[in-house]
């Protein structure tokens, strides 16, 4: 729980406003909340959810009405002063869009303080950095009460001021906008927001780079400032309370991870931004830097007492390619961190990666950016690819030209980005953002009269096709296509065509002669073209007409003795034409079933019902139908013997799945 010590019991020294925020077109609202108390006195306290963090850039930051600890009295008209934090956190979750506020903020003395992009400075608020000579009036550990209090005179004032040095963080009224000084002043300017270096970079105010120095140490400074106004002279100054301050530079790569993990402060009173680790394969492994060291600033932006899950959104959001951080490097039995050091680092995976199994002719394509990339994007649609982002201008001699890039390329990628289903909003950030060595992952698509001629192709390749499948082929060589029929001469030779079918006007099937089963020995096996289930339209020319034939009749067809050859009308339906039933009866010991079966690919095919064993079987099955399971037991492509044994020892109830033919009707019968 984090104490903010303040007085909140003090005449005029709360005040309750509204604050409304609004996060269209951001990400969050921009508040970190923790549930704490305010001490109104040694013996009393206020306890609640204050905002202990705020976002840069965010609604609560831009708001300018919140500041690090405020109370939160209601949310959307729900009072919280007893409420969770977790609670909190899902009341805005589900606020939508827009939250409104009832904000308490103690102290009215706070808003002279300093202030760096939106935070208040500490004080004594989250006790960081508190000086030992606490016994001057206005600096108490009543930190609300005003800062000015006893200063009545000349002498007071000085000493005052000397007290004041001896404090990390100062308050005065006095305005001064230079940042050096020919007195040796303390520093008294407004530190909230931002400004600019004399480089043109935005720093805060409250950033060392910011820092004024006097004209002593003015003398004694003989470095040149950087682009972020920083010296190791105004660094010591600015932090000087702090141990062993180190400034790291490096040059950022846009397609390497920096491979840096973050942490907070042990305490949970105090926020810092603690290094956790770093990754032997990142940027940063190059350079000074290693777990425990606290990183206070970035590039201008201050990280010192801010949650270092708002320092993580600073680092990703710094513009340029150089990196220039401060740090403060303590000793390994100093607490601080909240974690451990972090050794093992994830294996790093390229997002990327899939682009080229889904595009394989995609390609990469690096261009310096020096300034600007020269190229224009557009959001499109293409009849390859559908949507996208895609390449509709390129400035003449830039470094895109030069690398490569092409108008009418799809973007796949910036960087470790990808574009796949970005609108223009999206690709066009990433590709401002993007500095140094620009990733980007092309594809040249085909222009539309080249898509079209290719289409035309492909018809006219498919025209020839279906005319060439149209011609007649060689009986004697046809190969039999599903759904359609055929026309194939078989060589016997006298010898049997070795089939089982069934059909007629008799028999269950009454629309078509199907094959049922082959005989491995015949000549149908022999040819090997014809299959179970096959459709037979006519032998020899003369159509089977089975619904105006008996069944003996249709079967005479293929017992008949052939000299040399005989001709099929063949259709081969793609699924098969068949319907399923079961035949269920109680087989008496001892007794038979009447039926003589030939096992298959397909089950057991009956070849022969000896009427008069059972009657559930002289009225339900025929020859030719296919019995696929029995008792359960699948019976295709088991051997004889097998399908002997389990017909042979069942006794009792007996229960068979049986597939019999039910052709389309393609022969009728001639009129009369």
């Amino acid at each position: 729980m984090v104490q903010f010590l303040g007085n909140p019991g003090a005449t005029g020294g709360d005040h309750i406003h509204m604050v409304t925020l609004d996060k269209t077109g951001k990400k969050s609202f921009g508040i970190c909340i923790v549930r704490g108390e305010v001490k109104d006195s040694p013996n009393t306290k206020t306890t609640g959810i204050f905002i202990k963090g705020i976002v840069p850039d965010s609604p609560a930051h831009l708001c300018g009405r919140l500041k690090v600890g405020d109370r939160i009295l209601s949310l959307n008209g729900k009072d919280v002063r007893n409420s969770t934090e977790q609670a909190v956190i899902d009341l805005i979750k589900e606020a939508d869009f827009k939250i409104d506020l009832e904000i308490q903020t103690f102290d009215k003395s706070d808003d002279q303080q300093p202030k760096s992009n939106g935070y208040m400075q500490a004080k004594n608020k989250f006790n960081q950095d508190q000086s030992n000579n606490n016994n001057t009036q206005g600096m108490g550990s009543q930190g609300g009460m005003g800062m000015n209090q006893g200063m009545t005179g000349p002498g007071t004032n000085r000493q005052n001021t000397m007290q004041k040095r001896n404090t990390t963080f100062t308050a005065s009224m006095r305005q001064k906008h230079s940042n050096y000084a020919d007195e040796d002043d303390e520093d008294t300017r407004d530190m909230t927001g931002r400004i600019r270096t004399e480089a043109g970079y935005e720093i805060d105010r409250a950033s060392a780079g910011n820092c004024k120095l006097n004209k002593q140490e003015k003398d004694r400074d003989k470095e040149q400032e950087d682009e972020f106004g920083y010296t190791m002279a105004k660094i010591n100054k600015r932090y000087n309370m702090m141990k062993d301050l180190r400034r790291v530079e490096i040059q950022r790569d846009a397609s390497k991870p920096l491979g840096l993990a973050l942490a907070g402060h042990k305490d949970r009173q105090k926020m810092a931004c603690f290094v956790a680790g770093i990754d032997s394969n990142g940027v940063l492994a190059s350079v000074d830097i290693k777990p425990g060291d606290e990183i206070v600033e970035v590039n201008g932006n201050v990280l010192k007492n801010r949650c270092h899950l708002n320092a993580s959104a600073v680092f990703k959001n710094v513009d340029g390619d150089k990196l220039v951080m401060i740090t403060s490097r303590r000793k390994p039995n100093d607490e601080g961190m909240c974690v451990k050091p972090i050794k093992k680092f994830p294996t790093s995976s390229d997002e990327t990666k899939f682009l080229f199994d889904q595009f394989p002719k995609a390609r990469t394509v690096q261009v310096r950016k020096e300034g600007f990339l020269g190229i224009m994007v557009i959001y499109g649609k293409h009849a390859e690819v559908g949507n996208g982002i895609f390449i509709s201008d390129l400035r003449e001699g830039s470094n895109a030209e030069v690398a490569g890039v092409k108008v009418g390329d799809m973007l796949l990628a910036v960087n470790q980005d990808v574009t796949l289903e970005s609108n223009y909003d999206d690709a066009t950030g990433l590709l401002k953002r993007a500095e140094g060595v620009v990733t980007m992952i092309l594809l040249t698509l085909k222009s539309e009269e080249s898509i079209r001629a290719d289409k035309e192709a492909e018809e006219k390749k498919k025209e020839e096709a279906k005319k060439e499948a149209e011609k007649p082929q060689e009986p004697a060589t046809a190969e039999i296509k599903p759904n359609k029929k055929i026309l194939i001469e078989m060589k016997v030779e006298k010898k049997p065509l070795g089939v089982i079918v069934c059909g007629g006007k008799n028999n269950h099937v009454k629309t078509g002669c199907v094959i049922t089963h082959i005989y491995p020995e015949g000549a149908v096996a022999a040819d090997n073209r014809l299959k179970i289930y096959d459709h037979i339209c006519d032998v020899n020319g003369a159509a089977l007409h089975v619904d105006g034939m008996t069944t003996l009749k249709v079967h005479q067809f293929f017992h008949a003795t052939y000299e040399k050859t005989v001709n099929f009308s063949v259709y081969r339906a793609d699924p098969p034409e068949l319907e399923k039933f079961n035949v269920d009866f109680m087989k008496k010991s001892g007794k038979e079933l009447g039926l003589s079966l030939s096992p298959n690919e397909k089950g057991c095919t009956i070849a022969d019902v000896i009427q008069g064993q059972y009657p559930e079987i002289d009225n339900k099955l025929q020859r030719g139908d296919v019995i696929t399971k029995f008792n359960g037991d699948a019976l295709e492509g088991l051997t004889f013997q097998v399908c002997y044994a389990l017909f042979k020892g069942a006794n009792g109830k007996i229960s068979m799945e049986v597939t019999r033919p039910k052709p389309t009707l393609r022969t009728e019968a001639p009129k009369a």
